[in-house]
């Protein structure tokens, strides 16, 4: 449990010896110190960039990811975007689908250069801050959370927190692991799909207000960051 630069992975400790499960994550599944990975939400409401950390196991299969993105509309807003859980592809390119099974069990599939993955896993929604959790329950070995913290009634900061067991299938496909397959999820994956995210929604509030030249744009700045990403993901 603790890695090669001497860091404890607190996240599979908690996991081995107390069984945390969906009710406890939120409150366990991280020990990262977070004052130092994420600052005030004021000092968020003030700059929109991009923050994220991640540790891994000694294997580099196990890795435990934070990232944050301030967004330009309100929690309520993000939520109930974000909330709808077959949307997704829309900004992240990776999920080739998310299905309802059931009210609180959904199925996913994820395609990397070729190699699909299927995942079942069942949720919950939070409402303070409001976000979801989730856990999965086959397949792809992951779990987290995704929040959205108030800083004004226009304005919020989404925070995702997860872990995940990298399939031995999709690090080969890859041709990475450890440092190398966090700096991949942390500065490509995880960043372009928030930052997407932010511009989806934008993009939609734009069309809903009759804004047709800023939706637009700001579409064709999602199908750019989309290509780069399914560009990254089709070639060795």
């Amino acid at each position: 449990y603790v890695n090669n630069e001497g860091q404890l992975n607190v996240a599979s400790l908690g996991r081995a010896m107390l069984g945390l499960g969906l009710d406890e994550m939120r409150d366990y599944i991280y020990t990262m110190d977070e004052d130092k990975v994420f600052e005030s939400t004021t000092i968020y409401g003030a700059k929109e960039q991009y923050q994220a950390m991640s540790l891994s196991s000694d294997t580099g299969r196990e890795i435990s990811i934070q990232a944050s993105l301030p967004l330009p509309f309100s929690d309520d807003t993000a939520f109930s975007r974000f909330a709808d859980l077959p949307q997704l592809p829309r900004w992240s390119p990776w999920i080739k689908s998310v299905a309802y099974l059931e009210q609180s069990e959904t199925e996913w599939t994820l395609n990397v250069r070729g190699v699909e993955v299927r995942w079942k896993a069942v949720s919950k929604m939070l409402d303070n801050p409001k976000g979801i959790m989730w856990e999965s329950t086959s397949g792809l070995q992951n779990k987290g959370l995704v929040e959205f913290i108030k800083v004004s009634e226009d304005s919020c900061v989404m925070r995702l927190k997860m872990t995940l067991i990298t399939p031995r299938v999709i690090a080969f496909a890859l041709r990475s692991g450890g440092e190398r397959a966090k700096e991949f999820l942390e500065n490509k994956l995880l960043k372009w799909s928030l930052e997407s995210f932010r511009d989806v929604v934008k993009a939609d509030l734009a069309l809903e207000r009759g804004d047709a030249e800023l939706g637009d744009a700001l579409f064709g700045a999602v199908e750019v960051r989309t290509n780069a990403i399914e560009v990254t993901l089709s070639y060795p």
